[in-house]
């Protein structure tokens, strides 16, 4: 009796049938339990035994085995991920057949009730080894040529086969035994994602939930033709070597996941997610589901500037695999494994972006997108985003004031959030009271920032090699003269956002942190394209000392790094310190511009006084002359100073008098320690 004795009962013009599947198969096998002829009034389970067994060809009789062997050889068409799993992990006939019982208890409640009845007293639906030796003992003998002629010896052998075989070491059945328990009363029990590749079903599987993914734009061969290329170049270089693996780079976690996204599509396939959890391995299976589906792994990572982090092993999986991670933090694992940092698109290519992002943003798209891209360095889902939130902040119709608002507000811009705070408050060209030669230095920082993209390339090979597209300043002068706002108008000619770096949370008292927190807020700011401002920077900027003590040595180390991390930055940098002679003198070699604000003279101090004022006061002109001439304060102090005479006079219900500003005017000539001029 083979495969071709089946019985069928087929009408001319009707399809030819197909072979039993695997689960009735070995549902007839359990039916081979039953004794004797059925009962007048059989039991429900024994008569759907009774007709599984009709279904799988009969009853059982000496050349059954050699049926079952003809069926598995020739599987029907649902049973194709059931055969790809026993050519894959070399199953048996009994451990298929084995798999696809168990497998069956997860999806049809009466196969899990049918089982629960021939176990009796145990009250499970699952199949013990017990169970599954005796009803598969036939079958085993004949596949494996077991010398065994004593059927129980058979029985044992298949039964521990089972326990320790091929489809419980990958992870495709679990063994559930109690320690109380024999082990022939041991379970298997088939993951809910192992069932659910078995059925030929396309489940979520043991991972993560698809994360949120950017989607690169439609044509991005015309809108980036290098990013396009690269993911084209990815695709099919993971293909070349098992075991390959990529590590995207990006400080936006949905552009990196949307990317490896494209890759693992151009190459065919659909990606799994799974979140790498230190020290946790994966649930067990998972490699086996992913040679079950096809699917290629995508690891999600975020890790801290110096941590190091291992890969969960997949055994037998020699496909390629991503790992979308952050910008720092190291990774290893067991097969090749390239890092590449997702590229800025150039000039030209951020303008194609910008244009297709504000697409509907009217007549003024193409001078908008032109001024944006020069603008704002971002990448391609920043652009997207800037562009997206401007939309909505301009009340649907994207413009420059609105664009500038949202490049502070994207997620890549608020990855600086734990270790800087964003400076919102506009600077207006007259808030900023400079003199002549101050704001032409101003000037030329503009310039050298507008043009840092292409600056080099025009240039000689020397000025090519090393080129850094960032700029570094330092302002150097006494408190209150304008050296943080300057800062924040700088940014805001820009179009920029300014984040005023946070000391409180960037050092520590444990050596190696302080390093750590600033590699991490300098890469994210160059990726979000935003500008750093450093307030009192000396204190992690100044000299290096001799080294007479342990801590001497690891703050001048602390130094060196500053001073390398600094020097390769992409990004704008402001520093700001009232003494230069506090900086070590390595460090201005590293900086673009030096700039000395000094303390305002009479004439600059008079329009100061003016733009704190406004119209808040009304003083005439010998007046403001006089707190000119004999308030010599820097503009933080004038600030003060006017804020005192507005709550004084905001107290009595007046505009703000003469008096009022004299008064606030003595108070900050007291808190620096001098005497007022007897004419206020």
């Amino acid at each position: 009796m083979n495969a071709a004795d089946l019985p069928t009962a087929v009408s001319p013009g009707l399809p030819a049938p197909v072979p039993p599947r695997w689960r009735d198969i070995a549902l007839a096998a359990l039916a081979g339990l039953l004794a004797g002829e059925p009962p007048a009034v059989a039991a429900p389970e024994e008569r759907y035994l009774r007709d599984a067994l009709a279904c799988a060809g009969g009853a059982p009789a000496a050349g059954w085995p050699a049926t079952a062997l003809a069926a598995l050889a020739d599987p029907a068409p649902a049973d194709a991920p059931l055969a790809r799993a026993r050519a894959v992990f070399g199953l048996d006939a009994a451990a298929a057949l084995a798999l696809a019982l168990a497998a069956a208890v997860e999806d049809d409640p009466v196969a899990g009730r049918v089982i629960a009845w021939l176990q009796a007293p145990l009250a499970t639906p699952r199949p013990t080894l017990a169970l599954l030796a005796r009803a598969l003992a036939p079958l085993a003998a004949l596949d494996t040529a077991d010398p065994a002629d004593d059927p129980r010896q058979r029985e044992a052998r298949l039964l521990h086969r089972l326990a320790d075989g091929p489809a419980q070491q990958h992870g495709l059945v679990l063994c559930d035994a109690p320690p109380e328990r024999p082990l022939c009363d041991a379970t298997w029990r088939v993951p809910p994602f192992i069932a659910a590749a078995l059925a030929g079903i396309e489940g979520g599987g043991p991972g993560a939930p698809a994360p949120t993914c950017w989607q690169p734009p439609v044509g991005l061969a015309d809108l980036d033709p290098a990013l396009d290329a690269s993911l084209s170049r990815w695709a099919v270089d993971l293909g070349r070597l098992p075991r390959a693996g990529l590590v995207l780079r990006s400080a936006a976690p949905h552009e990196a996941c949307g990317l490896a996204a494209e890759i693992v599509r151009r190459r065919g396939a659909r990606p799994a997610w799974f979140t790498v959890e230190r020290g946790l391995p994966l649930p067990a299976g998972t490699a086996a589901w992913l040679l079950l589906t096809g699917r290629v792994p995508v690891f999600l990572l975020d890790a801290s500037p110096g941590e190091v982090v291992d890969l969960p092993p997949l055994p037998l999986h020699d496909g390629p695999l991503l790992v979308a991670a952050g910008l720092d933090g190291g990774v290893r694992h067991d097969g090749p494994l390239a890092d590449w940092r997702v590229p800025r698109p150039g000039p030209e290519a951020r303008r194609r972006l910008w244009a297709q992002a504000l697409g509907d943003a009217g007549d003024g798209t193409p001078a908008l997108a032109a001024l944006a891209a020069q603008r704002h360095r971002s990448g391609a889902a920043q652009i997207a985003d800037h562009a997206a939130l401007a939309r909505l902040l301009g009340g649907g119709a994207a413009d420059a004031p609105s664009l500038q608002q949202a490049a502070a507000m994207t997620p890549s811009g608020r990855a600086l959030d734990a270790l800087a705070l964003p400076l919102t408050a506009p600077v207006p060209d007259d808030a900023l009271v400079v003199s002549a030669a101050l704001r032409a230095d101003l000037d030329r920082i503009l310039q050298r920032c507008r043009q840092r993209d292409a600056l080099a390339q025009r240039l000689g090979v020397a000025a090519r090699t090393r080129a850094c597209s960032g700029v570094r300043m330092l302002f150097t002068g006494g408190s209150g003269t304008g050296k943080s706002l300057a800062g924040q108008w700088l940014a805001q000619r820009l179009g920029l956002p300014v984040w005023r770096v946070d000391l409180a949370a960037t050092l520590s008292k444990w050596i190696g942190e302080t390093e750590k927190h600033l590699a991490e807020l300098l890469a994210r700011a160059e990726h979000a394209d935003a500008v750093l401002l450093f307030d009192e920077a000396d204190s992690l900027f100044g000299k290096r000392t001799e080294v007479s003590t342990a801590n001497d040595r690891f703050a001048n180390g602390q130094t060196n790094d500053l001073l390398q991390r600094i020097e390769s930055h992409e990004g704008i940098v402001v520093l700001t310190s009232n003494a230069r002679s506090r900086f070590d003198a390595a460090f201005t070699r590293r900086l673009d511009f030096i700039i000395d604000f000094a303390a305002p003279d009479a004439q600059a101090r008079r329009a100061l006084w003016l733009a704190h004022l406004g119209d808040a006061a009304a003083l005439s002109g010998p007046e403001l002359n006089r707190l000119a001439a004999l308030g010599d304060i820097a503009g933080g102090h004038v600030r003060n100073a006017v804020l005192a005479a507005a709550a004084q006079a905001g107290e009595r219900g007046e505009a703000i008098a003469y008096a009022d500003v004299a008064d606030g005017l003595r108070a900050e000539l007291r808190k620096l320690g001098r005497s007022a001029p007897p004419e206020l």
